[in-house]
């Protein structure tokens, strides 16, 4: 990123406003001169885009660099688990991965980082672990024309997650389980780091009067300490890293130290917001080696790297073409006359074996008879174990549960399940009380190995009838199937 003497820009642009923080390079140093935080609702991405331009232009920026890190306007984000492969071969496979679990997403920009394994003692090739994000390209496209029109260019366009992880990584390095707590203008931003590396991200809704709830923050954390030591074979979080200024989180550290008994610490630029804080991790992503970049220049540079390899590829198989094309001229008339040789030879086994076509015949035919039985059995023990698994999912979920989708596929050995749906309670802890009992429930009815929480996210309460709070769930297993003879 070639910025200069013009001025760099971050920016953390939500529903709620643009917040943005003017810096300075000086030999290898990032200096913030100043910030400008206008909050204003935003219902589009053109409104945010358009607001943005404004605090520029108040600011008297007419030119630069900018960078951004946004949340909503229907960005999503997913930490997915792929096998070890190159970038190049799982580029693919994360855009299709997405698309499934965001269908509402159109035309969607994708981009992916690696996160460092979780085990590492293993003999095997651990799986890759990567944070992935999707924003409408229309998103990305209304930024860039903005910006430009405006004579500032866009290096480099994000989502939340990409900027906290870096500032992760900045302030608050090691590989201690962390929790990460920022409580931006439009929601609580709560992030579990293990390994140094974000595994499971949540976004609590805001208060109706828009300010947050030191206690009510305190009580999502711990709710996402027991999923952490669940989902992660009872990883323990070992800090807190609080982001934002000293006056605005003090509340929020003492609540948090008083309930999970373990070191709360703030990331330290004094007098720093959250939201110019989630600028400034913007800021962080755009020179890491492997940025979280949906859109601006970063993103060019990764797309450009393959087409490069690509043409020196291009020109290797061009020479090698050359090489074949004269081996072939002279192996030519080998290959007639072995040709010719191999007519000769199958003639004569045809006339061989015409004697013992009746007995072929018979042989295949009891072949086929015995594979359609063994295929008959399987199918009919394949249905037996189906519905007793339905009839077990069924036992542990009615009643306790609103279950709004069932997908089984048949893979080698197991049906893997998908089960998505809504669970609710009293309060958020009884909700999610109610999601761990069921959690707990399910492998020993079903005999289910490898369960695997994809996805908790907080609803409307009018989904279950008497719930004052409901969580939506997807979770993954699978279930082995028996061998039967």
């Amino acid at each position: 990123m070639n910025i200069g003497r013009a001025p760099l820009v971050g920016a953390y642009v939500c529903p709620r406003g643009a917040f943005t923080i003017e810096c300075k390079r000086s030999r290898g140093s990032l200096e913030i001169v100043r910030a400008l935080e206008v909050p204003m609702p935003l219902e589009s991405a053109e409104a945010a885009a358009d607001h943005l331009m404004q605090v520029l232009r108040s600011a008297r920026i007419a030119r630069g660099h900018v960078v951004l890190a946004i949340r909503g306007f229907g960005l999503v984000h997913h930490v997915l688990q792929m096998p070890p492969a190159s970038d190049p071969m799982l580029g693919r496979i994360i855009e299709r991965e997405l698309r499934r679990l965001e269908p509402e997403v159109e035309r969607a920009v994708v981009s992916g980082t690696s996160l460092p394994p979780l085990e590492t003692g293993a003999e095997d090739a651990p799986q890759r672990s990567l944070l992935t994000v999707g924003a409408p390209a229309e998103l990305v496209t209304v930024f860039e024309e903005r910006l430009k029109a405006g004579g500032l260019v866009l290096d480099h366009l994000t989502a939340l997650p990409g900027a906290m992880e870096r500032l992760l990584e900045e302030f608050a390095p090691g590989t201690e389980s962390t929790a990460l707590v920022a409580p931006l203008p439009d929601g609580a931003f709560l992030g579990f780091s293990l390994n140094a590396g974000l595994r499971l991200i949540v976004e609590p809704p805001l208060a109706q009067d828009g300010n947050h709830d030191a206690a009510a923050i305190a009580e999502e954390v711990e709710l996402g300490v027991m999923f952490v030591r669940q989902q992660f074979r009872g990883a323990q979080i070992e800090r807190v890293a609080l982001v934002g200024s000293k006056d605005s989180v003090a509340a929020a550290e003492f609540s948090l130290s008083e309930r999970l008994h373990v070191p709360v610490s703030r990331l330290g630029v004094d007098d720093l917001s959250t939201a110019s804080f989630a600028a400034l991790g913007a800021i962080l992503d755009a020179q890491s080696p492997n940025p979280l970049s949906l859109g601006g220049s970063t993103r060019r540079s990764v797309a450009a790297g393959p087409l490069s390899t690509l043409q020196s590829i291009s020109i290797a198989a061009v020479l090698l073409l050359a090489l074949l094309g004269a081996w072939t001229i002279t192996e030519a008339v080998r290959a007639n006359r072995a040709a010719n040789a191999l007519q000769v030879a199958r003639r004569q086994i045809e006339r061989n074996e015409f004697g013992l076509a009746p007995l072929k015949s018979t042989a295949d035919q009891r072949r086929r008879t015995r594979d359609a039985m063994q295929a008959m059995r399987i199918a009919a023990n394949d249905r037996m174990e189906l519905q007793e698994s339905l009839a077990g999912i069924a036992a542990v979920m009615g009643g306790r549960a609103q279950i709004d989708s069932v997908r089984l596929d048949r893979g080698a050995g197991r049906w893997r399940a998908l089960v998505a749906g809504t669970v609710g309670g009293a309060t958020n802890a009884g909700a999610v009380q109610a999601l761990n009992d069921l959690y707990r429930e399910l492998p020993a009815r079903i005999f289910a190995d490898s369960m695997h929480l994809d996805q908790l996210a907080y609803t409307d309460s009018s989904a279950i009838e008497g719930a004052s709070s409901v969580v939506h769930f997807r979770m993954s297993f699978g279930i082995p199937t028996r061998r039967k003879k």
